[in-house]
C-alpha cells in the first residue's frame, strides 16, 4: 500500500489503495448519515433511558416489597408478644368508627 502523496507501484498496490478509500469513504458516509439522523437518534436515546427507567421502576419495586413485607412481620411479631397496646389500639378504633357513625346517624 503506498503513502499518501505517493503514487502506487504497481495495479495491485492501487487496488487495494482504492478499495481502502472506498471503505473509509463509506464509513465516513455511514457516520454522517447517523450525525444527520436526529430523529433515530433521539429515538434511541429515548429507548435506552426507558429501559434504564424500567429496570430503576422493578428494583425499586421489589425494595419496597420487601421492606413492607419485612415491616408487616416485625408488626404483627411486636403485637403478639405484648397484646395489650394493640388491643388498645384496636378499641380505640372501634370506638371512633362507632362515633362517626353515630354521629352521621344523627346528622
Amino acid at each position: 500500500m503506498s503513502t499518501p502523496g505517493e503514487p502506487p507501484r504497481d495495479a495491485e498496490e492501487a487496488r487495494l489503495d482504492i478499495e481502502l478509500t472506498r471503505k473509509e469513504l463509506g464509513d465516513t458516509a455511514e457516520a454522517l448519515m447517523y450525525k444527520l439522523n436526529v430523529p433515530a437518534r433521539t429515538r434511541e436515546q429515548v429507548q435506552e433511558h426507558v429501559t434504564r427507567m424500567q429496570g430503576q421502576v422493578r428494583e425499586r419495586s421489589a425494595r419496597a416489597r420487601q421492606q413492607l413485607q419485612h415491616g408487616t412481620t416485625k408488626a404483627v411479631d411486636t403485637a403478639r408478644a405484648n397484646p395489650g397496646p394493640a388491643v388498645v389500639v384496636l378499641a380505640v378504633a372501634a370506638l371512633a368508627v362507632g362515633a362517626v357513625i353515630v354521629w352521621r346517624m344523627r346528622r
